[in-house]
């Protein structure tokens, strides 16, 4: 309240004053005729100097419509007609202007300056320390109450002139005092220092004297004071407790000693020097019973003499390090831990305190205590151990919870993917009349998306079987050379779709070893899988098959992206995968590998990956003994799954001439999608990557843009963040559906976050995705 006073007091001055300036003009002006601005450049000087800036500014605009309309021609109007009058009111603007900021400036400073001394007053007239102002010839102009009190003057004292700093001063800090006078002129502050003072009862008060020159008279020394009596009286207290402390220690039930230096040493040699100066001269001159017991003796006397090697073994790092700690702290340790092998063989751990004493600049001796804390050390690593044991099952926990959830994100991902395919076509096929070659591809693509989902289905069983122990084989004799023959053709379709080589050389005298043919199969199938999976167009996979002393060793080699040295270890673990990511740019659950391995292992084999590094490819090497051990043949689990039938939606909205851009990493989700919405009428474009989307957008300029989340590179959150940062005209606004195979709470609230209006998981319903879309672009 009192701030918002000030503030309009600030600017009724400024009022007052272009008023006053305006009356007294219009009652002199047969006397002011030449300069009309007089008496307003002093209402703009006093509205600055009272108000600040402001007000200047606010008293500037005053006067100078003020005389424009009063006194400029035509008057009582707030044009001004010649130049001239012009010119005169700019020039009267701008020296008030600079009136006001020169008031302003000068207004600031004298607040900061009275800020300043009230603080330094405060702190003078707080009286916690003593501050006084000396003249060098030894008189006192000033002090406080503080430093009165602290010398024993009063105020009548120092205003006859009685109390006079150089005859306070004792003889025996006469010097101390000149080399602070003289650091005092040359620096102009001199640095703190420990000085008595005679009181004027003759005793004396120890005190820490810190001084400055004042900058304005440099024969005035500006001091602050601090007694020091009650630090002296401690410091006595302290020396007489460390003498009953000594006391103590004689009785002491902890071990003390005092090692003697036949030579003694300077402190200034270099660590290594002195340590091995110790182990040279120094021995045990003193130690209590306990001390003694705690090596292995039964009294003090039996350790008397001993060199430092026989208490201190120098082959132990530790003790070299304890010794460095001792040399660096400047010979004294507190708590410090030592460890020595006792007689017996037994490991002993110490706690000590010790201190050394340097006489005339050389180490002489040193003592200590020493606690035996044996016992301690052992519970601590032991609990050590186990917290260490601890952090590896709960890191482990961790871990392996979070692949779990990443599994199953991922295999809602790959089920949801083919799913959506398989229910789209089958709509289209029972609602649509289309015609042989698209009825042709959509069967195909059924079909296709139908073995994804069984093989997957498979593996899943698999690694269920696995886990349970019920994965059993049906043994018989097996011929490789045909198995891996079958394996590769298996995979040479899609081989040739990538333009991939597969060249294969087989040792003749690989005969035919005892096995499993179709899991045998499945192992080769899973490498050369793979392998095409990771290897680029035009890439090269070989596979070799010979026989190593009384093994079958199957090698499958690739040209491809290679595996990082971190990632090799965990290549067969369960539902790991070098990249989870949802830009990865291959699909699959991480089990492949891991079926793999048991397969191999249940056939009494081993199975290993190499790769030089990312990008350099990777070779994978399964090694079969000619004679795996027979084991018990268990009969094929079958596999019933049931198709619900779905029923199809015949809602038909009006789409047409909507033009809508499709963006999927996958081709046959990009067709179906396509396919689905030009039987609406719809135009649609599609779109394999967001950068293509982001061209697209440019040029076929979408009403509606329906995209997947999943895909290499850059991701559909990548891509609508992109469309949302355009302008408008570009696009920025347009409606955005995000159709993806990520169905979990999180990723639709994070799919909405990230710009689209709508999340449709997948398998989407053709009428479903088609009212979704007329619902966005108000067709419903």
């Amino acid at each position: 309240m009192k701030g918002t006073c000030f503030l309009l007091a600030r600017y009724a001055v400024a009022l007052l004053a272009v008023g006053s300036g305006l009356l007294l003009t219009l009652l002199l002006q047969p006397l002011l005729e030449l300069t009309i601005f007089l008496l307003f450049f002093a209402a703009v000087a006093v509205s600055a100097w009272y108000g600040g800036m402001e007000a200047g500014l606010l008293a500037t605009a005053l006067s100078t419509l003020a005389v424009s309309y009063f006194f400029l021609e035509p008057v009582f109007s707030l044009f001004v007609a010649s130049l001239d009058s012009m010119v005169r009111l700019g020039l009267f603007v701008l020296v008030t202007i600079l009136i006001s900021l020169l008031n302003s400036e000068l207004r600031t400073a004298k607040q900061y300056l009275q800020v300043s001394e009230a603080r330094f007053r405060r702190l003078v007239d707080s009286n916690i320390i003593g501050v006084i102002v000396v003249k060098m010839d030894g008189a006192i102009a000033e002090a406080n109450d503080a430093f009165l009190e602290m010398v024993g003057y009063s105020q009548q004292d120092l205003l006859a002139g009685r109390v006079r700093w150089r005859d306070m001063i004792p003889p025996e800090y006469i010097e101390a005092n000149d080399r602070a006078i003289a650091e005092l002129t040359t620096k102009g502050v001199c640095q703190p220092f420990e000085n008595e003072y005679i009181r004027k009862d003759h005793s004396h008060v120890p005190i820490l004297l810190s001084s400055a020159l004042l900058e304005n008279n440099p024969d005035n020394i500006i001091s602050f004071v601090l007694d020091l009596s009650e630090c002296k009286q401690l410091e006595l207290a302290l020396c007489k407790s460390e003498e009953r402390y000594r006391t103590f220690l004689e009785q002491s039930s902890e071990g003390i000693w005092c090692i003697e230096l036949e030579v003694p040493i300077s402190p200034e040699c270099p660590e290594d020097e002195q340590i091995q100066h110790f182990y040279q001269y120094v021995y045990l001159a003193e130690c209590n019973n306990v001390m003694a017991q705690m090596y292995g003796n039964s009294r003090a006397e039996e350790m008397i003499s001993a060199r430092l090697e026989d208490f201190l073994v120098s082959s132990d790092p530790d003790n070299i390090a304890y010794l460095r700690s001792f040399i660096r702290s400047n010979y004294r340790l507190i708590d410090a831990e030592s460890h020595k092998i006792d007689q017996q063989g037994n490991s002993k751990y110490f706690l000590n305190n010790l201190v050394g004493i340097v006489e005339k600049g050389l180490l002489v001796r040193a003592w200590g205590t020493q606690r035996d804390i044996t016992e301690r050390k052992q519970a601590e690593q032991q609990c050590k151990k186990l917290l260490e044991r601890e952090q590896i099952a709960r890191a482990d926990a961790e871990a392996a919870n979070r692949i779990k959830d990443e599994f199953l994100a991922t295999l809602s991902h790959e089920l949801r993917t083919p799913l959506n395919t398989i229910m789209g076509w089958t709509q289209l096929l029972r609602n649509r009349n289309l015609d042989q070659t698209t009825t042709g591809r959509a069967l195909e693509t059924i079909e296709r998306n139908t073995k994804s989902l069984t093989q997957l289905i498979e593996d899943i069983l698999d690694v269920s079987r696995i886990i349970r122990g019920t994965l059993h084989l049906n043994i018989h004799q097996v011929k490789l050379v045909r198995l891996v023959e079958a394996a590769i053709d298996t995979v040479r379709p899609a081989a040739q779709g990538k333009e991939i080589s597969i060249k294969s050389r087989f040792n003749p005298e690989v005969g035919v070893i005892m096995g499993d043919a179709n899991r045998l199969q499945q192992v080769v199938w899973n490498l050369l899988s793979n392998a095409v999976k990771f290897t680029p167009k035009g890439g090269r996979v070989d596979v070799q098959l010979q026989r190593i002393q009384s093994y079958v060793q199957i090698r499958v080699s690739d040209t491809g992206e290679g595996i990082a040295a971190e990632f090799l270890s965990h290549v067969f673990e369960r539902f790991r995968q070098a990249d989870s990511s949802k830009t990865r740019s291959h699909g699959g659950l991480g089990l492949g590998l891991a079926i793999v391995r048991h397969l191999v292992e249940l056939h009494g084999g081993t199975v290993s990956a190499e790769s030089p590094g990312i990008g350099q490819g990777a070779t994978f090497i399964v090694n079969l003994p000619m004679k795996a051990v027979d084991v018990e043949t268990n009969t094929a689990e079958e596999l019933s799954s049931s198709v619900d039938a779905q029923e199809a939606n015949n809602y038909l909205p009006n789409l047409d001439d909507l033009r809508v851009l499709i963006v999927d990493d996958e081709a046959d989700g990009r067709h179906l999608l396509t396919t689905i919405l030009r039987q609406y009428g719809t135009q649609v474009i599609a779109a394999a990557s967001a950068s293509e989307a982001l061209l697209a957008l440019q040029e076929f300029k979408p009403h509606v843009l329906v995209s997947d989340i999943d895909m290499p590179q850059e991701d559909g959150y990548t891509l609508i963040r992109q469309v949302r940062a355009l302008p408008t005209d570009q696009g920025g606004r347009i409606p955005a559906v995000a159709l993806t195979a990520d169905a979990r709470a999180e990723d639709r609230t994070q799919a909405l976050l990230a710009g689209f209006q709508l999340h449709v998981p997948k398998p989407v319903n053709a009428g479903e995705l088609a009212a979704v879309i007329a619902n966005l672009t108000g067709r419903t």
